[in-house]
């Protein structure tokens, strides 16, 4: 079922993420670990290409154009290229001390006005990194992406605390996802 939508308007990423993270001790920091790009290619609001670090290689699918301080990613790794998964990034502004995972909660993925899929995200940060990591679980990948093919909008209701009504909401543009998925789909064939 459809959610109320008050997309576009989310809060500051700092507010609502400086909660989650009352409980991390910023201790010494790190440098910040940077995977190597390679095979990039622009397709319209998305791109296509292959990280790697060391033995380490994914291929994504991304979009960073909707947000300055965030993006949207679909992964695959190969070896597993039929078991994407779906991240997102946003900005703290200061790099973290600890690495690890900061909380659980439920969110919704929506694409257009098709039924919201429900699933659970875990929300992480990288030591020496100034991201924070949102990764969902128990989300249908191969429908998602059959409607991300075909949509305008990507939109995420995540619930940032326990609390009912402390929602993030955020909205992700979908021009030239189809022909970013088609490649990665691809790429990942490829590089077994």
């Amino acid at each position: 079922m459809p959610f109320p939508l008050s997309l576009g308007q989310r809060r500051p990423c700092a507010l609502a993420v400086l909660t989650l993270l009352s409980c991390i001790s910023l201790a010494s920091m790190a440098q910040a670990v940077s995977f190597n790009t390679q095979q990039q290619q622009q397709h319209q609001d998305w791109e296509s290409l292959v990280v790697s670090l060391g033995q380490e290689q994914h291929i994504r699918a991304v979009e960073r154009s909707s947000y300055t301080d965030a993006m949207l990613s679909i992964n695959a790794t190969p070896g597993r290229c039929t078991r994407h998964w779906l991240e997102m990034r946003s900005g703290l502004g200061e790099q973290q001390a600890v690495s690890g995972q900061v909380n659980e909660v439920p969110a919704d993925v929506l694409v257009d006005e098709n039924p919201a899929m429900t699933g659970r995200v875990a929300l992480s940060t990288e030591r020496g990194d100034d991201g924070l990591y949102l990764r969902f679980h128990d989300i249908d990948m191969p429908l998602l992406e059959a409607q991300m093919s075909t949509g305008q909008q990507l939109h995420l209701r995540i619930r940032m605390s326990e609390s009912l009504d402390d929602y993030w909401f955020m909205t992700f543009s979908l021009n030239g996802a189809s022909e970013a998925l088609s490649r990665i789909r691809k790429l990942c064939q490829s590089s077994r």
